[in-house]
């Protein structure tokens, strides 16, 4: 059976041995590699990864092959990264992988890419005793095929990865306290430290109030590179961030759409004023009216967006009856602070000093999409809880920011970065405030830094 051997070796260093990770091509011009949430790989079961495209997906893999290598002859992980093949090589390398080599692990990285990908995942699954690991950016297609994979499996084994939330950041930050070359950081790491986290709902800051200033300086710091790895290790490095960085992230918008035969123009004028609306809440026939689009339409590219964890669509609940008011108006949440940030640059012509000054200017509203963004990622989990079983928002007379559903109760929060002024709701509020701490108001800062992702989010 024949293979295709030409760049097999080159994504496979760890077979020669010795310092591979200086070759490797996802890891070599990493200046430091920050560290995630760990996960115990179980010989063989299967693993699915997946999100936003530029979160570390592949970075993260190659950190679980270094943890296999210290238990296995690395000969015996088999790494392909599935752009570069199509479904029939990808079967035939595998094949001559596991009897050559005895092979263990098998690591399929961006499968979607694969026709039929799922089946590929079920006949590894059911025909051999392999560990598999996958991961897969093209959201309709995970979405689409996901449910016929091998169930015994990867029962409890799918997870989401996207950017670092603003717990991650500081604690790699503090990780690396004498790494750090910018001078600001540095000075306001080396004079905090690691604090224990809490659930949203029972939030407790008196370990971190001490140190509010340096954790709320750098709380500015993570909404400028919205907890993207690769943003991350610029910024640290040289204290600014390259205009190829926001590029990164609009091609990431403007490929999403293209795969799924989507107009361009239309994309661009929905994230324009997808943008403009900040935190407002919407609909679908208004923005369709506006950009001159038949509002199903804008709900098909608003769908895309979503699925593709760009975005986060927030609807209003209908308490009375516990479910989501789908008439009512919604709320456009961007992932992160970075993706609203890079669309602006590419929607003016900016460079980075015009990133400054939007998120200046835009700071209550980007922070609410970032605690937002931080809520949905402390309860989410693939297939089981996602998104719409529990995050929404309220508004009758006034408007709730975000409102939970969480074990048949409510619990609301909102944003006040000026004067906190409360308002009377139907369910107990925590408002997070600039830097008022009271019984029931917190800084936004010390309450993200204590907010863990959920046990499937990393």
């Amino acid at each position: 059976m024949a293979i295709k051997l030409s760049g097999l070796g080159a994504q496979n260093p760890w077979w020669r041995g010795g310092h591979w990770e200086e070759e490797d091509v996802d890891l070599k011009d990493i200046d430091v590699l920050l560290n995630r949430k760990k996960i115990e790989i179980k010989k063989g079961e299967v693993y699915l990864f997946r999100g936003i495209r530029r979160a570390g997906k592949t970075v993260y893999i190659k950190s679980i092959i270094k943890e296999l290598i210290g238990k296995i002859d690395g000969r015996k992980i088999l790494y392909l990264s599935c752009d570069r093949y199509h479904r029939g090589e990808t079967k035939n390398t595998i094949k001559e992988f596991i009897k050559r080599s005895h092979g263990e692990v098998v690591i399929l990285d961006e499968i979607t890419y694969l026709d039929d990908w799922h089946l590929i995942l079920k006949e590894l699954a059911e025909t051999t005793d392999l560990t598999i690991l996958a991961t897969g950016s093209n959201p309709l297609k995970i979405k689409e095929k996901g449910e016929r994979l091998p169930g015994r499996k990867i029962e409890g084994n799918e997870y989401f990865i996207g950017p670092l939330s603003f717990r991650d950041f500081l604690s790699n930050l503090i990780n690396l306290n004498g790494k750090i070359k910018n001078p600001d950081i540095f000075n306001a790491v080396r004079k905090i430290k690691k604090f224990k986290s809490f659930q949203p709902t029972s939030p407790d800051i008196n370990e971190e109030v001490p140190y509010f200033d340096e954790i709320d300086s750098l709380f500015y710091s993570y909404l400028l590179t919205g907890g993207f790895p690769s943003v991350i290790n610029e910024y640290l490095k040289n204290g600014r961030i390259d205009e190829r960085s926001y590029e990164m992230i609009v091609r990431m918008f403007l490929g999403a759409l293209s795969k799924e035969g989507k107009n361009e123009e239309i994309g661009r004028e929905l994230m324009e004023r997808m943008l403009s609306l900040g935190t407002s809440r919407t609909d679908f026939h208004t923005i369709g009216s506006d950009i001159g689009v038949h509002h199903n339409t804008v709900k098909e590219y608003v769908e895309l967006l979503e699925n593709s964890r760009m975005i986060y669509l927030l609807p209003a609940w209908d308490l009375s009856r516990k479910r989501y008011a789908p008439r009512k108006q919604k709320k456009f949440i961007f992932q992160s602070s970075f993706l609203s940030s890079s669309l602006y640059v590419y929607l003016t012509g900016g460079k980075y000093e015009d990133a400054l000054d939007f998120l200046d200017k835009n700071l209550e509203s980007i922070i609410e999409q970032t605690a937002s963004s931080h809520l949905i990622w402390a309860y989410e989990k693939p297939l089981i809880r996602e998104r719409h079983s529990f995050a929404g928002f309220y508004y009758d007379k006034k408007e709730c920011d975000f409102l939970l559903h969480e074990n048949m109760k409510w619990h609301g929060f909102e944003v006040k970065y000026g004067k906190v002024e409360r308002e009377k709701y139907p369910f107990p509020v925590f408002y997070l405030t600039k830097d008022t701490f009271s019984e029931d108001s917190y800084p936004v800062s010390l309450f993200l830094a204590g907010l863990e992702k959920s046990e499937k989010s990393i």
